[in-house]
């Protein structure tokens, strides 16, 4: 009998620890954010970077770009963080389920190169959507298509940015007319307070999901007398292939949810996407729509849209350029794949077209035209910001425009490429590759009736030499330089002895004969009156000559320093 009773004990116990360990695990797999690991994170800034040697044969074609990003930008940071998947396995994943439930989609009315063969045109989702192609989906996950100043605020980490002031909130909120009430301002600025989450992009995010209209989702209108009342201002759970389905499963989640005022529909639609992709290391744009950092991994992705990292991001970018924060001190997030292509994948082509070319995007207000032949019929405009390939770049101008042959996401034709007087870009590099040669751009001027020479950046004391042959050069700390060295702003030309000329270098704001970040910098500090230059050195910040310091000249230095345009005499 004592037997039997021991062995029912015994058989308690060992139940009793089985289910401790039964709920130890479970509490491992409900608590994802124990699964979030990377191999290695490397960062990247102004002053330093830890990158190992192999870097650049083990992840091509970034170093470059990363350069480029942080010395226009010098309190900007890059985290590089080794997922450690292959980038083939990446593709074919997000690829899956392109014969059901697509992971990725396009717009409907893209061109075909952009549409997965296997599907072809059916329709998805509200019946708008096609299963992106394979090509699309390398095009856009690629961080090297993006890894620069247009697009880079996808990577950004989203913590709350105390930069940010409510006031800034409001001037960016106000310009979407379902958020323009002091009521959504306020729950706006204090949900982000409390998840420590960027207020910028919670409205960034509610633009992407309502549009800039809005939608009967964010009216409080209900839909056919169901739901009148409630709220879902991010599309949390509004899926469907008709539009009817994706309306009533978005308010009766609404309901479920008990969002009865816009005010909670924004605290619940964020307090969702803390919980369930923040915690789990998915706190950028780029991770909701891709996660490749939390197992298991291709799921739990916030948005079907292939393209809705990109398309935020650029938002994000917006609000924080309009409120002058732009080159405040941001961390971007920037995963690394191993095995990928030495050159970055380039936009889906359409059969039989080049498939190489130059990468730029639509600088134009409200778009641009995009047309059947040099200055032909128009077939479709398409939207700033986007990014199209160039197959042909046109030598002669037709009817005053140099016209390109580009592919776009929606077709291929041609385009405009700059205003017929000169004035306008309208299809601009958006990757940091040298575009233009800077090893002549070292002419200079004769002496003004101050003893002034204005020099191009490039100008080495050899190159003065060639007509101040018996002159001697004294840089801007009292030392002689001599032989290749660069010229910076402020250096005096001695002559026999006597200083007789001054040097002013356009673009050196510093003294220092080179055109960095750091002059861009100095130009900044003394328009915002922290730091004033001298009015030699303030010669020099005068890129485009116009007499003052202004926005324009910084414009100018950043362009140099990217190869964009070279700074002139």
């Amino acid at each position: 009998m004592q037997e039997r009773l021991l062995l029912k004990t015994h058989k308690k116990t060992l139940c009793i620890l089985i289910l401790f360990v039964l709920i130890y695990i479970c509490m491992g797999v409900i608590n994802k954010t124990s699964l979030v690991s990377y191999a290695t994170t490397y960062t990247y800034n102004i002053s330093s970077n830890d990158l190992p040697a192999d870097f650049d044969s083990k992840y091509p074609g970034y170093r470059s770009l990363l350069e480029s990003l942080v010395s226009s930008h010098p309190n900007w940071k890059v985290k590089l963080m080794e997922t450690g998947l292959e980038w083939d396995s990446v593709i074919n994943n997000e690829y899956q389920g392109h014969g059901g439930s697509p992971k990725n989609l396009v717009p409907s009315d893209y061109s075909e190169g952009w549409i997965c063969s296997i599907c072809g045109h059916t329709a998805y989702d509200n019946g708008n959507w096609c299963c992106a192609s394979r090509a699309a989906i390398e095009y856009t996950m690629d961080p090297r298509n993006t890894l620069n100043d247009q697009n880079v605020f996808q990577y950004l980490e989203l913590i709350n940015d105390t930069n940010i002031t409510k006031d800034q909130v409001a001037s960016m909120a106000c310009q979407i007319s379902y958020l323009n009430s002091q009521n959504l301002i306020d729950a706006i600025y204090e949900v982000a307070n409390e998840y420590n989450i960027n207020p910028f992009y919670i409205i960034g995010k509610i633009l992407q999901e309502q549009g800039s209209n809005g939608s009967i989702l964010c009216s409080g209108n209900g839909y056919n007398g169901n739901y009148v009342g409630y709220y879902n201002l991010f599309n949390v759970g509004a899926s469907g292939n008709t539009n009817e389905e994706v309306i009533m499963n978005g308010l009766k989640r609404a309901y479920n949810k008990g969002w009865d005022t816009p005010q909670k529909a924004i605290m619940g639609g964020l307090n969702l996407i803390v919980n369930n992709y923040i915690k789990y290391g998915q706190d950028t744009l780029y991770f909701q729509k891709f996660n490749v950092v939390s197992s298991p991994y291709y799921s739990n992705q916030y948005a079907q849209n292939v393209l809705d990292s990109k398309s935020i991001g650029t938002t994000l970018r917006k609000y924080y350029n309009n409120s002058n924060l732009l080159d405040n001190s941001f961390t971007f997030k920037v995963p690394l794949y191993l095995n990928m292509p030495t050159t970055a994948c380039i936009p889906p082509l359409e059969q039989n077209e080049a498939t190489s070319g130059e990468l730029v995007y639509i600088n134009a207000n409200g778009g641009l035209a995009l047309k059947d032949a040099p200055a032909g019929n128009l077939i479709t405009y398409i939207a700033q910001n986007t990014e199209v390939l160039v197959i042909k770049r046109a030598t002669e101008k037709v009817s005053g425009y140099y016209w390109d042959r580009v592919s776009t996401p929606k077709g291929i034709g041609y385009m405009a490429r700059e205003a017929a007087d000169g004035s306008k870009t309208y299809l601009m590099p958006v990757n940091t590759t040298p575009n233009i040669d800077v090893t002549n751009n070292n002419n200079y001027s004769t002496p003004n009736e101050d003893g002034i020479i204005k020099t191009e950046p490039n100008t080495t004391v050899n190159k003065l030499k060639e007509t101040y042959s018996n002159c001697v050069i004294i840089n801007k700390d009292g030392t002689e330089i001599t032989g290749d060295t660069l010229v910076g702003t402020g250096a005096k030309i001695k002559i026999d002895g006597v200083e007789k000329y001054t040097v002013v270098k356009l673009g050196d704001a510093n003294g220092d004969g080179k055109i960095t970040a750091s002059d861009y910098v100095k130009i900044k500090n003394h328009i915002m009156n922290v730091t004033v230059l001298d009015n030699v050195l303030k010669s020099g910040a005068d890129v485009n000559k116009d007499g003052n310091v202004t926005p324009a000249d910084y414009v100018q230095i950043k362009n140099h320093i990217m190869k964009i345009n070279n700074i002139t005499l």
